[in-house]
């Protein structure tokens, strides 16, 4: 037995844990997720009634499609927080490693949504109006519906933008986003510009349509609101695909698992890792480490139990971990010696990057 294995004994030694129970720190992160998505959720409640009520009244295209992207983003939003609160159901023997990528699912839906209903709704409404232009009443009702509902969008788009920062250091706000694996949040910042956007595109028609007298000009801003939708649409669901086709975890968080794998006094060397996000804040990671040699089979299970020891204190987010014993040799008569493996855009070697690969 090695001198760290004898001053830290394991009673319980295992080489794998399921993924039945969730580290409280992913709850937290879920309910401050959905919290969110309530602001934003009531928000677009009172926001959609309001533009229903003022495009009617004034008969304007693109204020009606103003309401129906503001009734598909509560409707979008339903969604997400269905998707967050189901994604926190422990493994069943159907689903053993738990239900964490239903936010990532869900997201995609909602995707599709925004493509489909929002965009496809202003499109309609914008081309409808260009064709048979009808003229449009009650400017100063537009106008007023126009400065609540972006107050209302800046509130939400606040928050969202204030949970966004935990943790963001110097990178963008994309940047952060993407790092962290949260969809939720893209979503509900992107809903948020998209539809202050919106605004912006319908005040620009309603005052065209004012100056020259062509309600013509209402429909193009509803067509232009259909392709910011479109737009946005597009980019979630390619960021939603990528989520469910499976991602691995942040390169320093790999890092990290490397570094407290190798500082074990057992360890000889860590081969490689893998890991792939079942939620954000769910990790499953798979290492293959070379143990030094004259370890017995009982010394080694103790060893792999106190690395699995460790690292669940310092990733909390590994919620599956599955440790291989393996020689370097076998390692690299598997995979090829210095096997090149994908850190996000750039292909480098096992031997000068910390994230690698089985």
């Amino acid at each position: 037995m090695t001198e760290l294995d004898a001053k830290h004994p394991v009673a319980t030694p295992r080489l794998t844990s399921s993924a039945q129970k969730l580290h409280p720190q992913s709850i937290h992160r879920s309910g401050a997720g959905q919290r969110a998505v309530l602001i934003a959720l009531a928000g677009d409640i009172v926001v959609a009634a309001i533009k229903f009520f003022a495009g009617f009244l004034s008969g304007s295209s693109a204020m009606i499609s103003e309401g129906v992207h503001t009734l598909i983003d509560a409707s979008t939003e339903v969604i997400l927080l269905y998707g967050l609160i189901v994604s926190r159901r422990r493994g069943t023997p159907a689903h053993q490693l738990g239900y964490g990528r239903e936010v990532f699912f869900w997201n995609f839906v909602v995707a599709i949504l925004i493509f489909s209903l929002g965009s496809g709704v202003a499109f309609l409404a914008g081309l409808r109006q260009i064709i048979h232009p009808a003229p449009i009443e009650g400017h100063t009702l537009n106008f007023t519906v126009i400065a609540c509902s972006a107050a209302v969008e800046i509130i939400g788009l606040r928050e969202a933008f204030r949970k966004s920062k935990h943790g963001r250091s110097k990178e963008s706000l994309y940047q952060s986003l993407v790092r962290r694996r949260d969809p939720t949040s893209m979503t509900i910042l992107f809903g948020g510009i998209a539809a202050l956007m919106g605004l912006a595109v319908t005040t620009l028609g309603l005052l065209a349509s004012m100056a020259t007298g062509n309600a013509a000009y209402d429909g193009m801003a509803s067509v232009v609101i259909a392709a910011i939708l479109a737009v946005t649409a597009f980019k979630l669901a390619t960021e939603s695909k990528s989520l469910l086709i499976g991602v691995p975890a942040d390169p320093e968080i790999v890092k990290g698992i490397i570094g407290t794998v190798a500082a074990a006094g057992s360890v000889k060397a860590v081969n490689g890792v893998v890991s792939v996000h079942l939620s954000p804040d769910q990790l499953l990671v798979a290492i293959s480490v070379a143990f030094k040699p004259d370890l017995n089979t009982e010394e080694l299970e103790t060893a792999i139990a106190q690395i699995e020891a460790g690292l669940r204190v310092g990733f909390p987010q590994i919620v599956a971990l599955f440790i291989k014993p393996q020689s370097p040799e076998h390692y690299a008569e598997l995979h090829g010696k210095g096997a090149p493996v994908t850190c996000f855009a750039r292909v480098q070697n096992i031997a000068t990057t910390p994230y690698t690969s089985l």
